[in-house]
Parts: structure tokens; C-alpha cells; sequence
């Protein structure tokens, strides 16, 4: 009877639970922006990325880098942690739904005296009636032990008639995976990041190969005017404006080491490493990059985790929100308890000796202040917040992608200048020495054009690595995921 009347219990309970929640989700449809079919400036008609985007700069350093750093990389291992440390910190925060069951067992032994229950003087008169000499004393004392055990199954259920728990751990699942889009994103933004940075190692090893350049060509030039000094041929002027250029260049080269080697530091803690230095040398900046497909701007809701963990945090608010109403509404209490009670310890699991409680309450919020409506304002004011603020994340996304496509453009017309600017001050570099050598020409005159060649280099060089991470920035601006 008892065990027909609990399940019962549960199955009404459960009915009246999963039948009064809410189920909150939202669409682009709901949000109060406008979207254009399709970008301000548009994405190079590419075929759509596969694989590991990594592989395609067919640089062997890169990939080796990249893999260390899945592998190795402290900031990827504690996203990891973190993910793990959320989903159990939702199923705490919503396991306000199950009842609660306690297994105990219990041993008591206890002494009374009978004087306590009103028997001492009883006792006391029958003793003094049968025997008038005193033999037995009217002060004593009659006590007795009593010894019992007992072993219980202990219930204790809020149940859920509103929904209001269930809406609850909702709210918590969904704060859950609002949080894991945002780590995945950190973490391929983590990856994206360092990649960015070794080509910076990748480009400061290239600026210093040009700067060593440099200062073989200017001691070559030094020792030719000081061969010509020394015979009379050339002033003291061209030999220390001469001598003045190759001390910059040995400056320039230690500034472009000590670069170099922070870079590499930084790679090497990144990828968990010990920051020795020496990760990137006499690498070369690739000319191929990471192929992006082509698409429209309501794309990016399905792609970018961070946008969705911004839907995520909206569904989720709503459901707070509707918890917080249900408070207002009466709750049902259920306690109950089955198990044995025995004096002796051998008989604790005799059926003869099983006892059980069953009982219910009802509470109601009659007066508290105006705390529970207070709570739904606020919660209101949540819902509202986390729409305006998904409202800005999705402006803010497609302000950075189309800032990172104009930039590309912008990247493009640089770079065929520049191009055609290095090879004239190439030539213009080579010419000026000829002329110098036939003594048409000053020395200022190669100087400075040994000294714009190489600044066009240098250029060409920071284009050509900003037009890479360009490419890696558009890439996680539209969206992308790392699975660990």
C-alpha cells in the first residue's frame, strides 16, 4: 500500500513538473536588428576552407608550432579545466529538481530512573509496607537501560508543480553552454592569436637577415672609400659618413636580434615551452594563406561561438526569469521516511520490525517584504539587458569583419606598390653605387639609396605579414571552433 501510494506520488509530481516548464528559445527573427544580404565590401571568391587551415601555408614550422601548443599549451589546458568546472557547477546549480534521498543508521542506549516518571516513591511505599524495620532505604534510586537500533531510507522532494525547478536547471544548462561556446572561441582565438605572433617571430627573423645584408653592403662601401681615403682619392668626409652608417647597421642588427628573441620567448611559453629563444630562425614569411568561402552576413549567427553563446545567455535569462515568477506561486513539500527499528542489533533488517512516515506541506509566499516581485523586476531587466547585449556583439562582429575586409583590399594595392617600389630602388641602389665608382655621384647620394631599398624591404615585408594576419583575424571573425 505504502510503495503504491509513493509511486503514485512521483508520477503526478513528474506529470505537473515536465508539463509547467517553460521552454525558452529565441531566433534571429526575435532580435530588433537589421542584417544585409550581404557585405559592404565582399570576401574573395576562394573555394570553401577545409582541413586544418594551418597546413595551408605550407610552412612545416607552423604546423609543428600549432601542434605543440594543442598539445602542450597552459592557456588551452586551464580552457579545458574550465569547460569541465562549468558543466559540474550546472549540474549543482540544477539538481534542485531530484529529491533528495538519505540512507542513515542509527545505535542509541539510554539510562532512566524511575523517580523521573513519578515510580520511585510507589516502589518506595511498597518496600516500607512489607517491611517497617527500614530494611530497604527510602532514597534508593530505581533505574533501568534500554538499548535500540535503527536503519532508514530518508525522502525529502520539493515538488516541482510549477515548473519553477526545472526552469532552474534550464537556466543553469544553458548558462553551461552559453560559457562553452565562449571558451571555444577563447581557444581558437588562442591558437589564431599565436599564429599571429609567429609570423611576427617569422617576420623579425626576415628583418634581420636584411639589416645583416645591410652591413655587409655598408662595410663594403666603407672599405672601398677608406681604400680611396687612404690614397688621397677620397675626403674624410665620405670615409666617416661611410664609417657612420656601419655602426647603425650594428645597431640595427642587435635591435632586430633582441626582437627576434622575444618573439621566440613569448612562442616558446606559449606552446609550454622554456622560453629559450630560439623557436623561429631563418624562417620565411609564406605566400600562400588560408582560403575563405564566400558568404552572406546572417551567417555569422550560426558560425561565431561567441554569438551564440549570446543567444545562449538570453534563452537563459528568460528562464531565470520564469523561476523567478513561479516563486511567487505556492509550493509542495514532501517528507517521508521507510526503515526498521530494533532493539537488539541482530533484528535491524527484520521486516517484523520496519516502521515509515509519509507527510506533506504546502508554503506560500504571503508577505516578504516585496523581496519575490523585486527579484522579477530584475530578472526582467536581465532579459532586456542580455538582448541589447547580443544586439551589440552582433553589430560589433560585423563592424570587425567589415574592417577586416576593407583592410584587405587596402593590403592588396599596398602590396603591388610597394613591389614595384622595391625593384626601382633596387635599381636606383645599384646605379647609384656604378655612378659613385666612376666618381659622378656622391656617397650621400648611394646612402640614401642603399637606405630606401632597404626601408622598402622592410615595408614590403610588415605588408606581407600583416596581409597574413589580416587573413588569420577574418578568419576567426567569422566564425570557427577548436575542439579539444
Amino acid at each position: 500500500m505504502l510503495k503504491n501510494n509513493f509511486n503514485n506520488c512521483i508520477i503526478i509530481s513528474s506529470i505537473l513538473l515536465f508539463g509547467c516548464a517553460s521552454n525558452q528559445s529565441i531566433t534571429i527573427k526575435d532580435i530588433d536588428i537589421e542584417i544585409p544580404d550581404k557585405w559592404q565590401t565582399s570576401i574573395p571568391d576562394y573555394e570553401p576552407l577545409t582541413g586544418d587551415w594551418w597546413d595551408l601555408f605550407n610552412d612545416p614550422g607552423l604546423e609543428k608550432f600549432v601542434e605543440e601548443i594543442m598539445r602542450n599549451s597552459p592557456d588551452l589546458k586551464t580552457i579545458v579545466n574550465n569547460r569541465k568546472m562549468a558543466y559540474q557547477n550546472a549540474k549543482i546549480n540544477g539538481s534542485g529538481i531530484f529529491p533528495t534521498l538519505n540512507p542513515s543508521i542509527n545505535s542509541s542506549k539510554s539510562q532512566q530512573n524511575l523517580s523521573g516518571f513519578g515510580f520511585g516513591e510507589f516502589f518506595s511505599n511498597i518496600n516500607g509496607g512489607q517491611d517497617s524495620s527500614g530494611a530497604q532505604s527510602n532514597d534508593e534510586v530505581i533505574t533501568f537501560d534500554s538499548e535500540s537500533f535503527g536503519l532508514s531510507l530518508n525522502l525529502q522532494w520539493e515538488i516541482d508543480v510549477w515548473g519553477r525547478a526545472l526552469n532552474g536547471r534550464r537556466a543553469s544548462f544553458k548558462d553551461y553552454e552559453s560559457l562553452d561556446y565562449e571558451l571555444s572561441y577563447l581557444a581558437f582565438s588562442t591558437i589564431i592569436r599565436s599564429a599571429q605572433t609567429y609570423f611576427q617571430a617569422v617576420e623579425a627573423s626576415e628583418q634581420l637577415k636584411i639589416a645583416q645584408e645591410s652591413y655587409t653592403s655598408l662595410e663594403r662601401i666603407r672599405d672601398l672609400v677608406q681604400d680611396r681615403f687612404k690614397r688621397g682619392i677620397k675626403s674624410s668626409l665620405d670615409f666617416r659618413l661611410a664609417e657612420t652608417s656601419v655602426s647603425t647597421a650594428k645597431i640595427a642588427i642587435e635591435d632586430r636580434k633582441n626582437q627576434l628573441h622575444s618573439l621566440n620567448r613569448g612562442l616558446e611559453i606559449i606552446s609550454g615551452k622554456y622560453p629559450a629563444g630560439i623557436l623561429v630562425s631563418n624562417h620565411e614569411l609564406p605566400d600562400t594563406i588560408p582560403q575563405i568561402s564566400t558568404g552572406i552576413p546572417a551567417e555569422i549567427i550560426t558560425r561565431r561561438p561567441d554569438i551564440k553563446a549570446l543567444i545562449l545567455k538570453v534563452e537563459a535569462s528568460g528562464l531565470n526569469l520564469s523561476q523567478a515568477k513561479r516563486n511567487l506561486l505556492p509550493g509542495i513539500m514532501l517528507n517521508g521516511s521507510i526503515g526498521t527499528s530494533a532493539t537488539e542489533l541482530k533484528d535491524i533488517l527484520n521486516e517484523d520490525n520496519k516502521v515509515w512516515s509519509l507527510g506533506a506541506g504546502i508554503t506560500s509566499p504571503l508577505f516578504n517584504g516585496g523581496r519575490l516581485r523585486s527579484a522579477v523586476k530584475i530578472q526582467e531587466s536581465v532579459v532586456e539587458n542580455s538582448k541589447q547585449e547580443l544586439i551589440q556583439g552582433l553589430l560589433l562582429a560585423f563592424s570587425e569583419i567589415e574592417t577586416i575586409l576593407y583592410l584587405e583590399q587596402s593590403i592588396e594595392v599596398k602590396l603591388d606598390a610597394i613591389s614595384n617600389a622595391a625593384s626601382q630602388s633596387k635599381s636606383a641602389y645599384l646605379l647609384s653605387t656604378e655612378r659613385y665608382d666612376k666618381g659622378v655621384t656622391t656617397l650621400e647620394s648611394v646612402l640614401n639609396s642603399q637606405r630606401q631599398y632597404n626601408d622598402i624591404r622592410s615595408r614590403y615585408l610588415t605588408l606581407k605579414r600583416q596581409r597574413i594576419e589580416n587573413r588569420l583575424s577574418l578568419l576567426l571573425a567569422i566564425g570557427g571552433s577548436y575542439e579539444s
